[in-house]
This record gives structure tokens, sequence and C-alpha cells, in this order.
């Protein structure tokens, strides 16, 4: 069976899938966009949206695949990364990439790469000592000098009004993208972010920290996606969806 299915183009898999999602009525994306989204955020008019951590572009590439697009601004700490954005996304009329990390202040600081396991950058050291952690075998980051830029100067300078969707995916650093976003934040409809449950980076915020702030800020939690379990089973990280309010 398992050749068989080998020979079996996978357009013809895919769609396979896909009928039988709709006769059984489970909501899926073809573009692998979090349904989280789909839910909170319609499709009637082009959208506004931010990536925060934009690593190669895969989240904003659902994103696009979902929704037409108004303005896209992806941002990226990591140099190297910036080429394959550029040509995933070469409409500058349409897309901003900021090659820079968000922080809560202007300045050059160190960031902690690792080349193994890229998905684990940060402005913060990775405690990969941690039991937590330990089934992963990370090695020690390299350290390189990266310009952090807050994200109310970022909105500020693109003259952006409104925004639909910000996502944020920073290792443990998203306070310090929440203190850059107060008056961003006003003007944003949904925020999804990655969170931790325990601080597996350095000085790291937890998801209580920004359940918190979100709540001082008029958000309410609408979603939670569960993402890294560690060996012994237990949840340490997921997404939420946070929705205005307003």
């Amino acid at each position: 069976m398992s050749f068989i299915k080998r020979l079996i183009p996978n357009n013809v898999k895919l769609k396979v899938k896909y009928l039988m999602l709709d006769r059984l009525k489970i909501p899926y994306s073809r573009s692998n966009a979090p349904l989280e989204i789909l839910d909170w955020l319609p499709k009637g008019k082009p959208i506004t949206f931010i990536d925060i951590g934009a690593n190669v572009g895969h989240f904003s590439q659902s994103i696009c695949g979902e929704y037409q697009i108004k303005k896209g601004v992806l941002i990226e700490p990591i140099a190297k990364l910036i080429p394959i954005l550029e040509k995933t996304f070469p409409d500058k009329n349409t897309f901003q990439i900021i090659n820079a990390a968000i922080s809560d202040s202007v300045a050059e600081t160190d960031f902690y790469t690792n080349d193994e396991f890229d998905s684990v950058s940060s402005l913060l050291r990775i405690n990969n000592n941690a039991d937590e952690l330990a089934g992963l075998k990370i090695s020690d980051p390299a350290t390189i000098k990266i310009q952090t830029l807050t994200l109310d100067a970022v909105t500020n300078r693109l003259g952006l009004q409104n925004i639909d969707l910000l996502k944020i995916d920073v290792q443990g650093a998203e306070h310090l993208v929440l203190r850059s976003a107060i008056e961003t934040l006003k003007k944003t409809r949904l925020v999804y972010t990655e969170f931790s449950f325990r601080p597996l980076y350095q000085n790291s915020s937890v998801f209580i920290d920004l359940y918190n702030f979100f709540y001082q800020h008029n958000f309410i939690l609408a979603r939670i996606h569960p993402g890294y379990t560690s060996s012994h089973g237990e949840l340490l990280q997921g997404d939420a969806l946070f929705v205005n309010k307003v």
C-alpha cells in the first residue's frame, strides 16, 4: 500500500484530502494559514499585516495565500535571510522588508544565533541546559550585532493607520516587542504571538506576562494553539490569538 501511495502525484493526494475535508465539513487552509486567524479576520477587503520574526517568510506566504494584501511588513534580524525574503516578496509597492529586530529601544545590540536551530535565535540567550530542552541537544549560540527598532517608530515611518494582523515570533522577547508597540496596538485588530509557559530564554517573558499585558491594553484572548512539548510530555510553548475589543 505504501508503494502505491508513493506513485500517486502529490497534487492528486491534496485534491483527495481537500475533498474529504469538505465532505466532512472540517475547517482547513490550503495555504496552511492558522485557522484561528481565518476565523477572526474576514476576507472582504485587502489587509495590512506585520510579520515580526519573518524568518524565510512561510507565515507571510500563508497569509498571502488567503487574503488580498494592501501592505505587508516583514521584519527579520538575520541578514542572510533578507535576500530570500526579497526574492519571495518582490513587489516593493506592497511589501516592506526590514532587516532589524523589534525591541523597546533603538540601538545596536547582541543577537544570539544558532545555525543548526535557526528557529531558536533570539535577542535573549537560550537556556539550552534546561531540563525542558534536554531532548533537543541545542549547542551554545553564536553572538552577532544587529540593529533594533521600536515597532511604534516603524509603523509611524510607514504611515500605517490600521493594522489587521500583527504576528510576533521572537523567542521569549515578546515583552520587548510589546513595550515598543503601545501606539501600534491601539490600531491593531489581531495579534498572533508565540509564547512560552516556562522561561526557556534568559530574562524571557512567559504566557501570564503576555496575557496581563494584552488585558491591560484592551485585548481579549481568543484562541490558543499548542506548540512545542518536552520529552516528558509537558506543553512548553504555543501560539495565542489576541483580539482588540475596540
